[in-house]
């Protein structure tokens, strides 16, 4: 910069001068040769980045008007930045309802908590009285009988009871007074809580302390709930965020669920696109889940040792850690007959469906488009679903219409980028319970939504299997094509990424550069964020590890010796270790090194007394082994039935599926 040039000239001819002042001494001063500064000056400096001066003096003003100078760009270069506001339509436990009474006042349940929450409202203060009260008597009789005794239809009223709160009626509306906790003011201006909510939910700190909170939205939005109406919301919402920022666009980062309501806007009359800057979906649903579609259409995997030997095991193991309770359940069922167990399932099915999915037409949103139609006739004949049909036809077209809708968004200045997990099913990972979906062994997906959703249009072979062919748009593994999707230059994969994907701060710093347009494509900074990269999983680390270090840190400095040195100095490498390990987002290498920095960093912690000492495994380790041998057994012993049955075959059943029928309705 010139600016600089001048600074670095004035300074040497400074001391050049001020050193022949300090040489003469005494002696009489002669004036010296004009001495020009461009011969003190870097050769490439331009002819107008010097001045020439006689004196000391002359020095001195030249380096005062240098300095305001200095100043003065200083100030243009510290004004700040005006970022593009940022709307963020979350997920679908992220935006928090509750049942309200005529006032819209909260509702409280009889140990005086809010009946609310996100996915999913249930009142805990009546779950064991509605157990027994509903349960207990026909288990009782149908264990003693062999048979059902009006169990099967007891579990049935009992779902009814559990899910209440967000029961639907035909007309697609909701049974109760449902309100969601919405928020027109920015991240910056919420409460302490709510700030703090919002980070759990989607912890973008990085992108937060880059543009500022004040210029972060979060848009709240029922589930129980027509996404179209939401949609209407969502309008007003931008609008009324342009007129606070003083912006023509905004930013839209669409969550999972957060895709619909995106769908459903860009769908409505009027809307074109031109109020959008960049959109950035991350793990979001823009066509439906054949999650959604098999659990409407009743498609399940029940492979006979899938569900008599695997699959509640499977769902234990991911909330305790081990898998002996589920292998305890898988004793325990044997004491009904096959029959009933059969029946007990397809009931479950039943009470979910009616009560919770079948009349709101969010969760229809949730089907993808090939499947609705097949689906909604189904369920949604009759002139009792007539209103309700119409809302869910209209988020289908909606959904049709989404990649015209894209073109134009584009065509009117918008940006469109997807970040997607991939090669994974639906029992990978967390939310195991999702395993028993007949999709999860035909599709590719982050675990919950597939690919070909999220990327709009990716061409995938089933997980863990391979395309059989290569090219500039195919993941390494072979297993997905970008090159059909909507935008494959602007679409980024991560290999065995769980939807989960705030556990992994390289998405989310990607999400961030995106918005402020420092990643325009795949292309912009392939080797720190390649197209095709890997997972980890850094939450502890993030959420709670390096506060707790820099904590330690604070205390030492203000009582120095509380610590033994040696393990304050592993700690300060374990900290350093897991910077060094965040700074770098290329993760193609996998989730290993990450795991092992956040151990040691736990070990480091546990070291100065923060955490405490890891437990022994060892007993754990044991019972799970042994159940899993009682388990596995039985089910070699007496094959996929109850004892009873058992006692009245004589033999396993072997190749009978199960069940003996579908899941239909009863």
């Amino acid at each position: 910069m010139k600016t600089k040039s001048m600074r670095v000239t004035a300074v040497l001819l400074a001391f050049v001068l001020a050193f022949s002042a300090i040489a003469t001494g005494s002696a009489a001063y002669t004036q010296p040769e004009k001495v020009s500064a461009s011969s003190l000056a870097n050769n490439n400096s331009s002819a107008d980045t010097y001045t020439e001066v006689n004196t000391v003096e002359d020095a001195v003003k030249l380096l005062e008007a240098d300095a305001a100078a200095q100043a003065a760009a200083a100030a243009q270069d510290e004004t700040p930045v005006e970022y593009i506001p940022t709307i963020l339509l979350p997920g679908i436990s992220q935006s928090y309802s509750y049942l309200a009474d005529e006032n819209n006042e909260p509702v409280l349940n009889k140990d005086g908590d809010e009946l609310g929450g996100g996915l999913l409202i249930i009142d805990s203060s009546t779950v064991v009285d509605t157990l027994l009260g509903t349960l207990a008597a026909p288990l009782i009789k149908t264990l003693i009988a062999q048979r059902d005794m009006g169990f099967t239809d007891a579990v049935y009223d009992t779902v009814k009871e559990l899910f209440w709160i967000q029961e639907s009626n035909k007309d697609g509306t909701p049974v109760n007074n449902l309100q969601t906790k919405t928020f027109t003011c920015s991240v910056g201006e919420m409460s302490e809580a709510d700030r703090s909510q919002f980070y759990r939910y989607i912890p973008m700190q990085d992108y937060a302390n880059q543009v500022g909170e004040d210029n972060i939205y979060f848009f709240a939005f029922p589930l129980i709930a027509d996404p179209m109406d939401s949609a209407v919301e969502l309008d007003k919402y931008i609008q009324m965020v342009k007129e606070v920022k003083g912006v023509d666009k905004v930013n839209i980062v669409s969550v999972s669920l957060g895709g619909t309501i995106l769908t459903s806007y860009l769908d409505l009359e009027g809307v074109d696109g031109s109020d959008l800057h960049n959109i950035v979906n991350v793990v979001s649903l823009l066509n439906g889940t054949d999650l959604m579609g098999d659990f409407l259409d009743r498609t399940f995997n029940l492979d006979e040792q899938f569900i008599y030997s695997d699959y509640i095991p499977t769902i234990l193991e991911e909330s305790e850690g081990y898998g002996t309770y589920g292998y305890l359940i898988n004793i325990a069922i044997r004491i009904f007959p096959r029959e009933v167990l059969e029946k007990t399932l397809t009931r479950a099915v039943d009470g979910i469906l009616e009560t919770l999915v079948v009349n709101c037409p969010q969760f229809w949103a949730m089907v993808p488009n090939d499947r609705y139609e097949a689906l909604a006739d189904r369920y949604l004949s009759g002139s009792d679903y007539a209103v309700l049909r119409a809302k869910t036809d209209r988020f289908h077209l909606a959904q049709t219409n989404l990649q015209d809708n894209l073109r134009e968004a584009v065509a009117n200045g918008a940006k469109v980028n997807n970040i997607c997990g991939y090669d994974l099913t639906y029992g990978d990972g967390d939310y195991n319970f999702f395993g028993i979906m007949a999709s999860s062994n035909t599709t590719n997906s982050d675990g919950i939504i597939d690919i070909d959703s999220t990327s709009v249009g990716a061409t995938y072979a089933k997980s863990n299997t391979v395309l059989g062919y290569d090219g500039a748009y195919v993941s390494p593994d072979q297993s997905v094509d970008l090159s059909t999707a909507m935008y494959p230059d602007n679409v980024w994969l991560f290999y065995n990424q769980h939807h989960e994907v705030g556990r992994n701060d390289v998405v989310l710093k990607l999400a961030g550069k995106i918005l402020t347009d420092e990643i325009t494509d795949v292309n912009s900074d392939p080797a720190n964020f390649p197209q095709f990269n890997g997972t980890r999983n850094t939450k502890n680390i993030t959420r709670w590890y390096l506060d707790e270090a820099n904590t330690v840190f604070a205390n030492e400095a203000a009582a120095p010796g509380t610590y033994n040195a040696a393990d304050l100095e592993e700690l300060h490498a374990a900290y350093d270790e897991a910077i060094d390990m965040l700074a770098d987002t290329n993760v193609t290498c996998g989730p290993e090194p990450a795991a092992a920095t956040s151990e040691r960093l736990l070990n480091a912690l546990r070291r100065v007394g923060v955490r405490g000492a890891a437990s022994d495994p060892t007993t754990n380790e044991v019972l799970e082994a042994l159940t899993k041998l009682m388990s596995d057994a039985l089910y070699e012993f007496y094959g996929p039935q109850g004892f009873s049955d058992w006692m009245k075959n004589g033999v396993p059943a072997s190749g009978k599926p199960f069940p003996s029928g579908p899941l239909t309705r009863h």
